[in-house]
């Protein structure tokens, strides 16, 4: 069967690592988990001394990832990407540099006080990014599936986007 990609999109805290940690354990073949946070921690925000060089920083983090995928899109690995991507246009570049890879966009969701509680448990996250990025539009694209990760667990969500697949590449 041909690697595929899978782009894990939503909200911070909404369970999207623990999803991809699922998706690279339940694999038959080595799995890239790749995550924009990964480029974003090569500056730090508190660096930038204006909102220019902060937005030229954010470029250059989405051109990193995108060619990035590029790569790892020519590989044999299966790919899972991990974003909180609210700019629809950069989001749509990374899943087009995952062609033509077989690609599935996964929305991964859960209800506001459940992202909060999570955030305030993780300590890793400014309080109030859960609640600055539910609801945003970017988030109501059409999606393969979406998932509610506040009714399963990473390993239930892996499961349901494992069936996924195997139905779509079997019905192709």
């Amino acid at each position: 069967m041909a690697p595929t990609a899978i782009v894990l999109h939503g909200p911070t805290s909404a369970g999207k690592s623990s999803i991809a940690t699922a998706l690279q354990d339940s694999s038959d073949v080595p799995v890239f988990h790749i995550t924009l946070d990964a480029f974003v921690e090569m500056s730090r925000r508190r660096d930038m001394r204006s909102a220019e060089e902060l937005d030229q920083a954010l470029a250059i983090h989405h051109l990193n990832l995108q060619s990035t995928l590029r790569r790892a899109a020519e590989s044999h690995f299966e790919i899972v990407l991990d974003l909180v991507l609210r700019d629809t246009v950069a989001l749509e570049k990374c899943i087009a540099a995952l062609s033509p890879r077989r690609t599935f966009v996964v929305g991964v969701w859960s209800p506001l006080e459940v992202l909060e509680q999570r955030e305030r448990a993780r300590g890793d996250r400014g309080e109030g990014m859960a609640r600055s990025q539910f609801g945003n539009p970017a988030y109501s694209r059409p999606y393969s599936m979406c998932l509610d990760t506040s009714t399963c667990s990473p390993e239930e969500g892996a499961r349901q986007i494992r069936t996924l697949i195997a139905t779509q590449i079997g019905a192709t």
